[in-house]
């Protein structure tokens, strides 16, 4: 097992998450502007997954910095699990009522109805695997803790400390998506991202996080589909 090394300068870390961050964005970008081809397609979801797990992982061995932004234990995954569902109670509420106000005025869709919800598991495991894991992994884990060793915590929010680093994870994050494939509404996911940037540096872990991406985006599906 290798040993750590010495903290490397703010320069070099800023100098490898440019890198690093845009060789995975311009992978992403080819992949899914290929996505209609026979191999690609498929597979898409799964290769951009790959690419957000595992470069970070190859870059924090080779560079000998521990990945210390998992739960260890059961202990430390009940607390992520809790503060998930507290937080999770307070935000959803106005979470319905800011994606009721999108839908009536943004997408002028004016009659609600309660929508059904087919391969709720599969969907799930989709969320959770496919998408809320590998960018909570690459963007919490690996982005904001690198980020975190750039940037002194300045704030005091709800009990957490939080700096720049918060904030600048928070606007890559919703960059990162319009450079993959561009969507006009794509800024709004910046709001989101500072709710999975503070439960990231007020457990300690990725867990809370990554259960609350995977249900914000399993519940504005739903939503979105209630307003068709």
């Amino acid at each position: 097992m290798k040993a750590p090394s010495a903290q490397p300068s703010s320069r070099k870390l800023i100098g490898e998450l440019i890198v690093v961050t845009l060789a995975l964005l311009v992978a992403g970008h080819i992949l899914y502007r290929f996505r209609g081809a026979a191999v690609v397609g498929p597979a898409v979801s799964t290769i951009v997954a790959v690419l957000f797990l595992y470069a970070p992982v190859i870059v924090l061995w080779v560079r000998r910095r521990p990945i210390d932004f998992l739960d260890r234990g059961w202990t430390a995954w009940r607390r992520s699990l809790l503060t998930f569902l507290i937080v999770a109670i307070v935000i959803f509420p106005l979470f319905f009522l800011v994606a009721h106000f999108w839908q009536v005025y943004v997408w002028h869709r004016m009659d609600f109805h309660w929508a059904s919800f087919p391969n709720l598991l599969h969907t799930a495991a989709f969320q959770i695997v496919l998408v809320a894991l590998p960018e909570e992994f690459y963007f919490r884990g690996y982005f904001q803790s690198t980020m975190d060793a750039i940037c002194k915590k300045r704030w005091r929010l709800f009990g957490v400390d939080l700096g720049w680093a918060w904030i600048i994870t928070a606007v890559i994050f919703a960059i990162a998506h319009t450079l993959i494939v561009f969507r006009w509404w794509h800024f709004s996911i910046f709001f989101p991202a500072l709710v999975f940037g503070w439960l990231r540096e007020r457990t300690g872990s990725i867990t809370a996080p990554i259960l609350f991406h995977a249900t914000s985006n399993l519940l504005m599906d739903w939503f979105a589909r209630c307003y068709l």
